[in-house]
């Protein structure tokens, strides 16, 4: 049995900042298609006392925000699911956890255009993922903190960052471990901007590769990798 939920909210400003669309969805079971789009001020789709929880296998999920101020708060428990979220606006968060059941295969893309969003994205902490691939785009015009911790058997995750800030850099940090051999681990940043501040750390059996390309004044890069 396939579940597809669509939502489209619009939001506008018309009294006070704390006008707000606010979704709080609690899902269980499999093959979910969920669509949700929210157009305003500080939407909320789940938040740190009430996230949205999404249970089951082959789920399907896309998350759009345009507007300042959103939040993107949800906790997946799936073998395997595909997830897309859209941000444009200035700050916003988004805290994405995967840590039980299976999360054996995802697939996760990441889009946000605006200022000062703080996107955390934890997977397989106490479950090990078999297959991860996760695409990740920002651009921005002031300062950005992305974190991403995977542990998996094959982890593919490939980000850019574009800053034009000048001075106001990213903050960007990225763990993955788990054993990684047959081609297991790969890492691909590239970041434009100055003030990039870069943490890399990588770990498994064998198959770690991480490539950095950067462009800009004062980064400050760490890399850390083991067999």
């Amino acid at each position: 049995m396939k579940t597809t939920i669509k939502m489209l909210l619009l939001g506008w400003l018309l009294i006070t900042p704390a006008v707000a669309n606010d979704i709080y969805i609690q899902q269980s079971g499999d093959n979910l298609d969920l669509d949700i789009t929210q157009d305003g001020q500080n939407n909320v789709a789940g938040n740190s006392t009430t996230a949205m929880s999404l249970t089951g296998n082959n789920m399907t999920f896309s998350i759009s925000q345009v507007g300042d101020g959103n939040v993107i708060e949800a906790t997946i428990n799936g073998a395997t699911y595909t997830g897309n979220i859209n941000l444009t606006g200035g700050l916003n968060t988004v805290d994405l956890d995967c840590t039980s059941g299976n999360c054996d295969t995802v697939s996760m893309s990441i889009d946000v255009t605006g200022d000062s969003a703080d996107v955390t994205v934890n997977l397989g902490s106490t479950a090990d993922a078999s297959d991860y691939t996760g695409t990740i785009d920002i651009t921005s015009a002031a300062t950005e903190t992305f974190t991403l911790t995977v542990n998996a058997a094959a982890a593919d995750a490939d980000i850019d960052i574009t800053n034009s800030s000048g001075t106001v850099g990213n903050t960007s940090s990225y763990t993955q471990t788990g054993d990684g051999d047959t081609n297991g681990h790969s890492l691909t940043h590239n970041h434009t901007g100055d003030g990039a501040v870069i943490n890399m750390s990588q770990s498994g059996i064998y198959d770690n590769k991480i490539n950095v390309t950067t462009s800009g004044d004062n980064a400050t890069i760490d890399i850390t990798q083991t067999d």
